[in-house]
């Protein structure tokens, strides 16, 4: 049975979530004013636990919860999967709920690729349709793109319903991050005026099957993905061998036909030599027959002309 908690009045917990290099700690260092905390940049993430960060806004305390990024370059969807749920259900089990959580999505990443569908398709089942009106969907890294075409990419995501669409309809909402202190805060803001807290589908789940990852819908999520990539990674693998392997017998028949050739080179060059030889054999016979006619005319001629004398 799921353990039902509550939370003092002025407690504001928020999570932050997102992909590897969408700003998340960079989002939390504007909010608190902190300088100490370590931020990546590229690829790599610099989160490598879940961290909560404490701050005061406007006398009202908020706890900012840093994740680790999805689609990291070192560790896979499923560690951070298995990390996040772990301190989720154990905040849950000492009663400390979220009041929202805040999804960062960088703007400037090219339209609507598979791993950001996966990654969205994922984060949904983490949190339950229930939990949609909770969330505040902030896009980072406007300076990066023109401004239109951000714009157009922000509505796009916004009116899809396999994407944001469906959140939006349930009362998520999408707001425009800058990177300054004054927006971060204000996106806060925005969720720190509930007043009670929230319980997220996998926190449910996890309770409910005795902590097996694979058995929430988020686990389930992100094992059919799985599974989809494999599938899709098999077919590569096997064109791949099918490719190799016509161009191994691309190759062997090359092979041949040079061997074929430098035989024919071969052959042609034995048949000039053979040719001169027989020409040069020609010359010789000639010249070797003309020296052995050559004594019998000569006789012939020395009598002829002893003849005439006499």
């Amino acid at each position: 049975m799921v353990r039902r908690v509550t939370r003092q009045q002025h407690e504001v917990v928020i999570a932050v979530i997102g992909v590897t290099g969408a700003g998340k700690t960079t989002f939390v260092c504007k909010a608190t004013g902190r300088d100490d905390l370590q931020i990546g940049h590229g690829i790599d993430s610099c989160t490598q636990e879940v961290t909560p960060v404490s701050i005061n806004i406007n006398g009202q305390q908020v706890t900012l919860i840093d994740t680790p990024g999805f689609d990291d370059s070192e560790r896979s969807d499923t560690d951070i999967l298995d990390q996040v749920a772990q301190y989720m259900t154990e905040t849950f089990q000492r009663g400390v709920l979220l009041t929202g959580i805040i999804f960062l999505q960088p703007i400037n990443q090219p339209r609507l690729q598979g791993s950001e569908m996966r990654r969205t398709r994922l984060f949904k089942k983490l949190l339950g349709e229930d939990a949609y009106k909770r969330v505040v969907i902030a896009t980072t890294m406007w300076s990066d793109i023109p401004e239109a075409e951000a714009r157009f990419r922000q509505e796009e995501r916004k009116s899809r319903h396999d994407v944001w669409g469906d959140m939006v309809s349930a009362g998520a909402k999408v707001v425009r991050h800058d990177d300054t202190q004054e927006s971060a805060r204000n996106i806060i803001q925005t969720l720190a005026t509930f007043d009670t807290p929230v319980e997220l589908q996998i926190q449910r789940e996890l309770l409910a099957n005795g902590g097996k990852t694979i058995l929430t819908s988020a686990g389930k999520q992100l094992n059919a993905d799985l599974h989809q990539e494999m599938s899709k990674m098999t077919r590569e693998i096997e064109n791949l061998k099918r490719e190799i392997e016509q161009m191994q017998r691309e190759k062997e028949n090359t092979a041949l036909e040079m061997r074929e050739l430098e035989e024919r080179e071969r052959r042609l060059r034995d048949n000039k030599e053979q040719q001169k030889k027989l020409e040069e054999s020609n010359v010789h016979m000639i010249l070797n027959a003309a020296a052995t006619v050559l004594p019998p005319i000569a006789v012939a001629l020395a009598r002829h002309a002893s003849c005439v004398i006499l």
